[in-house]
Formats: C-alpha cells, structure tokens, sequence
C-alpha cells in the first residue's frame, strides 16, 4: 500500500516534492483509512486537481519512471533530459525518488538518485515509523566510480554473504544497474517483495492505455456478477458482457505466419497469452492440444427483449474507457494493490464518473487504493472524500516548478461548498487566465 513518494530535479519537480497518502486527524470517512498494524494511518485514495502544464501527469510519470527502472534493473539510456530544465543548475543535480510503501504489516523505504548514466545513491529500510529504522542496504558511489555496499549484519553472517557483497562492489554490480535489480542473485526476501511490490502491486493507467484486466477476469461469475451490475447501475445500455469463442486459424487468417507463429511459440510455455488485437485485447487459450481465441462482447437489449451481441469496439469511447477501468476497480475492492489513473475523466460523462467513484469509495469492503488526477470538478464533494484525500497541483510562477499540496492544508470547514472554492480559485491550481477582451479577437481578420 503506497504511503509516500518523493520527487526531485524531474520533469516539472524542481525541488524535493512530496505526495503522501498519510492520514490527516480527521474523523469524517473512517472507513476510508486503513491502519498498518496501529503503526500508522494511510487514506485509501487521493484525488489530484490542477491546470493542464501544472505537473499532475509528471507526478505519475515519476512513478511509472521509477517503476521502469526498478523493472529493467538499470538505466538503459542518459537521463539529462528529464531533468528539470529551466534552472541551468538543476543540470549538475541528480533525479532522486523516494517511494515508501507497506507490505503486510511491514512498511519499507526505497530510494534511489540518478545522475549522468549511473546510480550515485540507492537505499531501501524497513521504517520504523514510531522507532529507528533499520538498514537493509544502502549503496554509494566512491571517487573512483566504484559502488560502496553497506548491509545489515544479518544479511552477511557467512563469509559467502560477504564475499557476494565483495564482488558485487567490485565487478558484478555496474554503475547504471539498481542493487535491488539483483534480487534473483542476492536471494534476500525482503529484497524480493520489495522489487515485486514496486512491479506487481503499482498498477499505473495512462488515458490512452489499455488495461487487459476485463479479458483474463470475466470468465469469474463473482467479476461477471460485479461487472453487469455495476454496468446497469451507470445506465451504459450495456446489459452485461460475454465471450465469444473462436477458432485460432480463423481469428488470425488476417495476420502475418509470423505474428501466428510467434503466439504459437509462447504457448508452449504457457497455457493462456494475452493478445493486443486491432479489436482489443483476446485472450488466446490452449487447452487439450486445441487452441481457441476468447474474445469479450457486450450484450444490449432490443425492443423485442433479446440481446444483441456487440464487439466492444463499438462501443462509445466513454463506455470502452469505463471497461477499461472496471477491472481496475473490481481489483482495488478485492486486493491490496495501488491503482494510478492519469485522467480519470477523460471520456467518461462527468455523472457516470461521479457515480462509479461514489460507489467505490463507499464500499466497506476495498483492500487497495485509488490515486487519480483529474480536471472534474464534480468530484470536489466532502460527502465523497475527506479534506486529506484532495491535493492540488500548481506551477510556481516564479521559477516555473510545480508545487503540491492537500486541501487539509487550508483547513476548510465540512460544509464549504469546494468545487465552488475550487472554481474561484482558493486554493489555487486553476489555469491563469488573462483579460480575453485583450485579445481582439472581434478586430481578427477571417
């Protein structure tokens, strides 16, 4: 569960920026914060607000940067572009990261500073929140360019310990790769969940991306069950979804042999592969040597009462966008992994998106979290969210860094009407916009 993430020298971040997910003393939506073993209180979503150019994809895009990084187990090209660049002297700073998050009852800090084409800093603790932390690794650069590794004591007990911690500052370790890259090769557990935890339970949606969970999920009743209510309830005209099952040599007549041919060779090692088609995500199965494509339909009533099958392509951009995000929601309500969504609104009718929010907020039984940037002020509601859950995003005018902050910050009362707040520009984060008379637009010529 996501509990902090810190930015510096990255995009739009100038300075050390940090969002946190810590909860606030505040007593409305109990049922929206979770409690780490009684160590510490984390809010079960945030919503972030500001005008387009101010930083709110950035900070997403810092996440999915580190989350790469961590995945690849490197820097597989320079850097200096990300840097923030309009202050020359952020040019000889590194990019740093600091993510900290919970596994369990546990709760672990990871970070790690970039500079050039190297790694001049990593570190990951166990945080100790009302206690001294307690070291797992933390990795240095020396003036040679060599990397210095300092463990905890109960990781190098034998000399085999020490001697692998021995190679890896001297040659096995490079100066672009991530020490916590090697988990494979260091065999360490809490390693282990930490590199998965970052990788597996970090779950990122851009506007445009695709997330495959509908496919491999609707075979569920539980989810089929989830999914067509919910879908009846938002009044989509979808009454449910399907499979339809086709045969392989039929579905992929139309693709290169060597596109078939390469989803034949995956499935040797596996028994089910996800396929981007241009009709969306299939899902390709084998099983007893035959192998078939599952596809998911919609199901719409006709006036004669009998359902009429659609490919989900058909759908409205704003239905597709919301099957895209189903899935998303189903899992934040049944498991313990962090969903981030870059513009949550976009095709979505500000109604439905109010409605599908709502419902997933006040569902007792959510184990994950859901962290969104956002333009729709609609969802500025106090009966939705609490003061802590809402964060503002807004470019300093005086040296052009984005700048973030909660609305906890200013202290509102319950009953303020925020979106109307919000609009008039009280907490900032709306767009500057100039006298538009000044524009002439009338004296234009066609």
């Amino acid at each position: 569960m996501l509990i902090r993430f810190v930015v510096n020298n990255f995009l739009s971040f100038r300075e050390e920026t940090e969002f946190s997910m810590i909860a606030g003393n505040y007593k409305t939506h109990a049922e929206h914060v979770y409690s780490n073993n009684g160590k510490l209180n984390i809010l079960k979503s945030a919503a972030i607000y500001g005008a387009n150019g101010a930083g709110k994809s950035n900070l997403v895009k810092a996440i999915h940067f580190l989350q790469e990084v961590v995945f690849s187990g490197e820097i597989k090209e320079p850097i200096d572009n990300k840097k923030f660049k309009l202050d020359i002297s952020n040019a000889e700073k590194p990019i740093s990261f600091e993510i900290e998050f919970s596994i369990g009852k546990k709760i672990y800090s990871y970070g790690v500073s970039l500079i050039d084409f190297s790694i001049s800093e990593e570190w990951l603790y166990e945080s100790g929140v009302t206690k001294k932390d307690k070291l797992i690794f933390e990795r240095t650069q020396t003036k040679e360019g060599k990397s210095s590794i300092k463990m905890a004591s109960k990781y190098q007990k034998t000399p085999k310990d020490r001697l692998l911690i021995k190679l890896m500052e001297e040659n096995l370790l490079k100066n672009n790769e991530l020490f916590l890259g090697k988990n494979d090769t260091l065999k360490i557990l809490e390693i282990k969940h930490v590199w998965d935890w970052i990788v597996d339970s970090l779950i990122i949606i851009y506007p445009g991306s695709k997330f495959d969970g509908l496919v491999p999920s609707i075979s569920s009743k539980r989810f089929n069950n989830f999914t067509n209510e919910l879908l009846k309830t938002l009044d989509t005209g979808v009454n449910g979804l399907g499979i339809d099952i086709i045969d392989f040599d039929m579905f992929f007549a139309k693709y290169d042999d060597s596109i078939k041919k390469d989803v034949l060779q995956k499935l040797n090692n596996e028994k089910t592969l996800l396929f981007r088609s241009d009709i969306g995500t299939v899902f390709v199965v084998k099983k007893d040597e035959k192998i078939s494509v599952l596809k998911v339909i919609s199901l719409h009533n006709s006036p004669l009462n009998k359902d009429i099958i659609f490919d989900i392509s058909d759908e409205s951009d704003g239905t597709q966008r919301l099957l895209d995000l189903i899935p998303a929601f189903d899992r934040i309500i049944q498991y313990d992994q962090t969903f981030i969504v870059d513009e949550i609104d976009r095709s979505l009718h500000p109604a439905l998106l109010k409605s599908l929010v709502r419902k997933i907020m006040e569902d007792n039984t959510t184990k994950g979290q859901l962290v969104f940037t956002t333009h729709e002020s609609n969802l500025l509601d106090m009966d939705i969210f609490r003061q802590d859950e809402i964060w503002f995003v807004e470019k300093d005018r005086k040296t052009c860094g984005t700048q973030l902050y909660s609305l906890s910050e200013y202290k509102p009362r319950y009953d303020l009407d925020i979106r109307k707040g919000y609009l008039n520009g009280r907490f900032g984060a709306i767009p500057f916009l100039a006298n538009l008379e000044d524009l002439n637009w009338h004296t234009q010529n066609a």
